[in-house]
């Protein structure tokens, strides 16, 4: 029997995944799910593949062990859109491999971790080895977009049960504690058109959104906040329409705010000082009015170092320095997952944060394998072997 860590099995595994185009949108998350689950059955490991929307999944296996505390490995099955043929010398689903790296979009983000993790708990099976803890394997749809799958797996759930979390994203194979909280908002502000030549018969929603986005970027320096983990937060508008033509007053303008958030910012609290700005402008201006949807809303994830999670993983990573623990700037499944904050968690990964979302994004094969066997000893220490 070949060792599932081994480079004859390890590298054509992943290779197999980057194939599967799950880019979302759409995901279309189901048909790699399909594929790990037969991949589990032939190891003689049982899974479940489970319905989030039509052509989406989940896939859920669980090592059992003797009765103690669980440990999750979690990962997302899906990536976000290919590069251009244009922009990137390697096609985004061949796993080219070239000079150490396997190349494919996903390899970095995150199906370089997510296959490593499956791996892992692959290995222990093939080795007999029976962990003192249930670990369990979950594979989640719509990360990128929505975290549908983790959300999905909430609702079905209860998290208690758990004594630890893991998540796969791409950390340079650095022991990664949290990341930032990300509320995101759509802001609709509403005036009144009237011919280009007569603005004073109209209120212009163009120029009063660019007032408004002022006025935050103002404010947001007044709350903002930097953790020596986490990083500053941040307030940036990413995207602005409105208007309909050069002679015509707008009479509608929307923006789209990313913030992400760092302690002690709370985002309900944010939200409301954001709209008591638009109550402001609204009074001063009658006419306008406006609206605010909440198009994300991501809490902050940090786990304090010295939980035996986060010791253990560094003693793997090769230091016992709490200090070396960093943040991520992304966010992750963990916002859904992390049991509103009393679950610890890990985020560790092979993947280059710097390359999710690139062209020609890739992995260092070294890096992967390496992230197999850490995986695995990570579970056994942290779970335990079970005594019969």
């Amino acid at each position: 029997m070949i060792d599932v860590r081994s480079r004859e099995v390890a590298v054509p595994f992943l290779q197999s995944l980057i194939q599967v185009d799950t880019c979302n949108p759409p995901g279309n998350e189901h048909r790699l799910a399909l594929l790990l689950q037969a991949y589990l059955r032939g190891e003689g490991l049982e899974s479940r593949v489970i319905t989030v929307e039509q052509g989406r999944s989940n896939l859920e296996a669980v090592v059992a062990g003797g009765g103690g505390r669980k440990l999750m490995f979690c990962g997302h099955l899906d990536t976000v859109s290919p590069w251009t043929a244009e922009a990137g010398k390697y096609p985004p689903h061949g796993a080219v491999i070239e000079g150490g790296r396997m190349y494919g979009r996903g390899t970095s983000d995150m199906k370089g971790g997510l296959a490593a993790m499956l791996l892992a708990a692959v290995s222990l099976k093939q080795e007999g080895i029976r962990l003192g803890g249930d670990l369990i394997f979950l594979a989640t749809a719509g990360e990128e977009v929505d975290s549908c799958g983790a959300r999905h797996y909430v609702e079905q759930h209860s998290l208690g049960e758990l004594g630890g979390l893991v998540i796969a994203e791409p950390t340079g194979s650095r022991v990664a504690v949290g990341h930032k909280g990300a509320l995101w908002l759509r802001i609709t502000l509403h005036g009144r058109s009237a011919h280009g030549s007569m603005p004073h018969l109209g209120l212009n929603a163009v120029e009063g959104m660019m007032e408004f986005i002022a006025l935050i970027k103002r404010h947001a320096l007044e709350w903002q906040a930097h953790d020596p983990v986490l990083g500053s937060s941040s307030l940036s508008v990413n995207s602005i329409t409105g208007g309909v033509q050069t002679n015509v007053i707008a009479d509608r303008c929307s923006i789209d705010v990313d913030i992400r958030t760092v302690p002690p910012l709370l985002h309900a609290e944010l939200l409301a000082e954001i709209t008591a700005k638009l109550d402001g402008m609204q009074q001063l201006n009658a006419g306008f009015r406006y609206e605010v949807e909440e198009l994300l809303d991501r809490s902050v994830v940090y786990t304090d170092p010295g939980e035996e999670l986060i010791r253990t993983a560094l003693v793997l990573a090769g230091s016992e320095d709490k200090a070396a623990v960093q943040g991520v700037s992304y966010y992750t499944d963990a916002s859904v997952l992390h049991n509103h904050g009393k679950l610890p968690v890990l985020i560790y990964g092979p993947g280059d944060p710097k390359l999710a979302h690139q062209p020609d994004e890739w992995i260092d094969i070294e890096a992967y394998l390496d992230s197999i066997s850490f995986y695995r000893e990570l579970a056994v220490r942290f779970l335990g072997v079970a005594v019969d």
